[in-house]
């Protein structure tokens, strides 16, 4: 019989004596959960139907926008108030590595961010821009036009840009060969990650929407076991 090799990878503990311990086989990577309550074993069921299908999609894109969350705040210790909420917002930054650093994680924040609002495969439920309170919209638009034209491609808005310039020196001694060179100028943006109009940052934005999804989160919840669970008792589940 094969051996398999597990190691814990995070240890949750919520109120009431619950516990959870996740586990990933080193050899083929599957996850697996033991839960405990006031350190007892328990044994789990993964529950199918609509109402579940729902509450885990809602669950995955809770998770993608914790991690936008924790990019977007890891940018804000990089770069402080850098651009602001100022008019003179557009500057070239001259520290490349750390720049680079921000622009990646910028873009990660804006493709997980966009993916909550497409429809993945996998996933039967996504949020919509009618569902974000009015004050939130416009810098969803612009984080939205950020990810279609930066993030995931160039789009029409050219949000970025190349240009291959021919250049050669301003005056040239009489007989002489003129001197001529091909440049690259590369333009596209680290970072925009507020609103002028709106006085918002990204951050505010997916805080909201965060807080939105945990609480569809909590209805759904609440729906399981109060329609499908506790009718038919947890027995039920468990055969």
């Amino acid at each position: 019989m094969k051996k398999i090799a597990l190691i814990a990878v995070n240890i949750k503990e919520v109120p009431s004596g619950w516990t959870s311990v996740d586990y990933v086989d080193k050899s083929t990577g599957k996850f697996h959960r033991i839960y405990k309550y006031k350190n007892k074993p328990c044994k789990s069921v993964y529950l199918k139907s609509r109402l579940s299908e729902h509450m885990a999609g809602y669950a995955l894109i809770e998770k993608d926008i914790r991690s936008s969350l924790v990019w977007l705040r890891k940018i804000k210790d990089l770069v402080g108030d850098y651009d602001g909420k100022k008019d003179s917002s557009f500057s070239i930054n001259r520290d490349r590595e750390k720049f680079n650093l921000v622009k990646g994680l910028f873009v990660a924040s804006l493709t997980f961010y966009g993916k909550c609002f497409s429809k993945c495969d996998g996933r039967p439920v996504k949020l919509e821009r009618n569902q974000l309170e009015e004050k939130y919209r416009d810098i969803h638009d612009v984080a939205i036009s950020y990810r279609h034209n930066f993030a995931a491609h160039s789009g029409a808005k050219r949000l970025e840009y190349a240009k291959i310039a021919l250049v050669a020196p301003l005056k040239v001694k009489p007989g002489r060969k003129i001197s001529i060179n091909l440049y690259t100028e590369i333009n596209q943006p680290d970072l925009a990650w507020h609103s002028k109009d709106e006085e918002l940052w990204f951050i505010e934005l997916l805080e909201h929407v965060q807080l939105m999804v945990k609480e569809k989160i909590k209805k759904l919840s609440d729906k399981i076991l109060n329609e499908e669970v506790l009718p038919k008792g947890p027995d039920h589940f468990f055969r």
